[in-house]
């Protein structure tokens, strides 16, 4: 069982992701979490305040993610350990409080990012440094690769990690339209693979 706080903000985030930020009241998120009006504010005085800190909780993990943990010497190993842990913090989204099966990105999942990048940012500069150092992190595997003769292609490092990159963000999205990203991990999987063999020396 979740602490109060932690409650709070999982059912909040539903709420948000059933309607949208703007729509949902805090009348109707003290009703649904089912506290009483003091106790839900003491926790949180207003709808921005609750907001900031949903963001904040579901993305810190993967705002501070370290790249360093992973293997820099070798793609094939980079990108399978990345897609395996980056799961691991994507299941934040995919379960409810009891730890059942939930599907938590939706359209209106990027609605709230964007809302987030409008009234916070800050949260919008901490998403900026986190695509920059994985872009980074890419790249510099990219070209330990190419080095050591694991890779081949005319592309340049940049444009590899980009195609990288902006498979999985089109890829989340497309699914996302779709409904369907509960296949998100495996079509990401067998895309970075196929890409992969074209570039193996």
């Amino acid at each position: 069982m979740p602490d109060t706080k932690t409650h709070i903000l999982m059912v909040s985030l539903k709420l948000f992701l059933q309607k949208n930020f703007k729509e949902v009241t805090m009348k109707e998120i003290v009703e649904e979490t089912g506290l009483s009006k003091g106790a839900f504010y003491h926790y949180f005085e207003s709808k921005e305040k609750l907001f900031f800190e949903i963001m904040d909780y579901f993305f810190s993990s993967i705002l501070e993610y370290d790249f360093n943990m992973l293997p820099s010497n070798s793609l094939f190993s980079f990108y399978h350990t990345y897609a395996e842990q980056m799961n691991t913090l994507r299941y934040k989204f995919l379960v409810n409080e009891e730890g059942e099966g939930e599907d938590f990105i939706n359209l209106n999942f990027f609605a709230l990012l964007f809302d987030a990048f409008k009234l916070f940012p800050e949260f919008r500069s901490k998403m900026e440094v986190y695509h920059q150092k994985e872009k980074s992190a890419w790249i510099e595997v990219i070209k330990n690769s190419r080095d050591i003769g694991e890779i081949r292609s005319p592309l340049t490092d940049e444009q590899i990690a980009q195609i990288f990159m902006f498979t999985s963000d089109g890829l989340t999205m497309n699914l996302t339209m779709e409904s369907n990203t509960a296949d998100l991990d495996k079509k990401l999987s067998s895309l970075w693979d196929n890409f992969y063999e074209t570039l193996k020396a």
